[in-house]
């Protein structure tokens, strides 16, 4: 399971660069693997901005959804 999560995190890096380094909470879901990335940032006026990045796969690791907020 590490392999596909692996695969899966390098894309999600790839298309989504402000999650790099973040490690998912990986849980199984439906056969499949639901993946959540978060993230705080800084805004401008100094307050924290947390964001969360939810990826749904089928269980041979192709992503099926990705929904993200702020």
């Amino acid at each position: 399971m590490s392999s596909i999560v692996d695969k899966i995190n390098s894309e999600i890096y790839r298309d989504y660069p402000f999650y790099k380094g973040v490690k998912p909470k990986v849980t199984e879901q439906n056969g499949g693997l639901l993946l959540v990335y978060e993230k705080c940032e800084k805004t401008a006026d100094g307050l924290n901005l947390p964001m969360s990045l939810r990826v749904k796969t089928d269980s041979s690791g192709k992503i099926k959804s990705v929904s993200g907020s702020r």
